[in-house]
């Protein structure tokens, strides 16, 4: 006698129509979300936007400590206030990215 998942009538196949219905969205990382509306909308990723943002601001934030190194000659603070934010912005990036993940919002994507 067979198994019960052997049997065809009780094992779930994957038909053209299901396909098309539904996708294969677990391989991209993301969940299908209906398209903005409207002439002249611009659609980009949250997350790409944000993330690139945060390195932005970490880049900003390293060389702003670079021209208050060069300007105070290393007697003012400045430069260690910037280098503090830098990494108070690390942080924050590298931990917003860890709750994106572990919330799903973001999945890995690997080679391609």
């Amino acid at each position: 006698m067979r198994s019960r998942c052997q049997l065809p009538a009780t094992t779930n196949t994957a038909t053209a129509t299901n396909v098309a219905i539904e996708g294969n969205t677990r391989d991209r990382g993301f969940r299908a979300v209906a398209p903005a509306s409207g002439p002249g909308v611009l659609r980009l990723p949250v997350m790409k936007v944000v993330v690139i943002a945060g390195l932005i601001a970490i880049v900003v934030a390293l060389f702003s400590a670079l021209v208050f190194l060069y300007r105070d000659r290393g007697s003012g603070t400045r430069m260690v206030k910037a280098l503090a934010i830098r990494v108070g912005l690390s942080i924050l990036l590298v931990s917003f990215l860890l709750v994106s993940y572990y919330m799903g919002w973001i999945a890995p994507q690997g080679m391609r």
